[in-house]
């Protein structure tokens, strides 16, 4: 079978856990890649190791099934949400690749709700066939692998000196579009409230971040240690999962969660957890205030994830099989 792996927007170099935001896929990928020699495989704006990620149109041509890392495709359709010329360049690609997708296995490994078969289909014409790994197909998300590699940064030296929690929130990421605009809401309202906060990302105007966005965690894991609490938003799926949960709990971070998200309760969250006004996240992010508390809420949602935590092994082991089962 001829595989090419392919990133239709921006590349990927991929090194190794924790620099980029679908690594618990590619973690898995290059180990499935060594346990199936009898494939041939390429790449298409990704790379493995030292070299620049390069666009080759002839690998997406040459190939019999094309594997798509997909974490915001949506954001290039519909409501524009980038400058209209890195768009306008981003179209200029997908032109030259678009007709050799036709006829083809597609598998889309799916870290974003808004990345949809029904998507991809509307703007790739004749796709033989698509199948969709998504994140939510494996026991406590697949990023539960960053649940492991984020402890494999823990310098126990550092630990020694460490002063402990001193910032009330901490938040990593950026905004999403939201028909009520909940999750850009409340990070308003905690910014302008007593609570003290670490910001990374994108924020809405007026909201003053710490830094924009940093991909590499042995940058921003030192940034969110003294944080206490964060909280975790669903976007279109209530019951999908996300990966901040899991990052918060390996960082040492208290997960709170809103509404309905991980509505069938996957994550095993606890009532406590649970949110629907700033002044109950508010309150309860004050409490944590009380190390005794912090420390006893830390361990016990640490213990109920990973009733449904998997190891790294098992996580390749399951998308081996999701893998295999597509290809057969």
């Amino acid at each position: 079978m001829k595989i090419t792996i392919a990133r239709l927007r921006s590349n990927v170099k991929y090194n190794g856990p924790l620099e980029t935001v679908l690594d618990s896929f590619f973690e898995n990928y290059v180990k499935w890649m060594k346990a199936n020699p009898q494939h041939e495989y390429r790449t298409y704006n990704v790379s493995f190791g030292s070299e620049r990620p390069k666009r080759t149109p002839e690998n997406i041509e040459w190939a019999d099934v094309i594997v798509i890392p997909s974490d915001s495709e949506f954001r290039y359709h519909g409501e524009l949400q980038m400058n209209p010329k890195d768009l306008a360049k981003s179209e200029s690609h997908m032109e030259k690749i678009l007709p050799f997708f036709e006829g083809k296995t597609v598998i889309m490994w799916r870290s974003d709700r808004g990345d949809t078969e029904e998507l991809y289909r509307s703007f790739i014409p004749n796709i033989k066939k698509f199948t969709t790994i998504d994140e939510v197909d494996f026991s406590g998300n697949i990023h539960g692998m960053k649940y492991h590699f984020i402890q494999t940064l823990k310098n126990p030296l550092a630990d020694m000196f460490d002063e402990g929690k001193t910032i009330d929130f901490g938040y990593w990421g950026r905004m999403k579009p939201s028909e009520k605009n909940v999750r850009e809401k409340t990070i308003r309202q905690i910014y302008r409230s007593e609570l003290s906060t670490v910001l990374v990302g994108g924020f809405p105007s007026g909201v003053e971040r710490q830094s924009k966005w940093i991909k590499d965690w042995k940058k921003l894991l030192p940034m969110l240690e003294p944080c206490r609490a964060t909280l975790c938003f669903n976007w279109l799926d209530p019951t999908a999962t996300t990966s901040r949960y899991p990052e918060a709990l390996s960082i040492g971070m208290i997960p709170f969660v809103w509404g309905d998200y991980d509505k069938n309760n996957t994550y095993n969250i606890d009532d406590w957890q649970r949110v629907n006004r700033f002044e109950d996240l508010e309150h309860r992010i004050k409490q944590l205030r009380n190390d005794a508390m912090f420390t006893m809420k830390l361990t016990e949602y640490r213990n109920n994830y990973k009733k449904v935590l998997l190891s790294e092994e098992e996580y390749f082991s399951r998308f081996s099989d999701m893998m295999n089962k597509t290809l057969n």
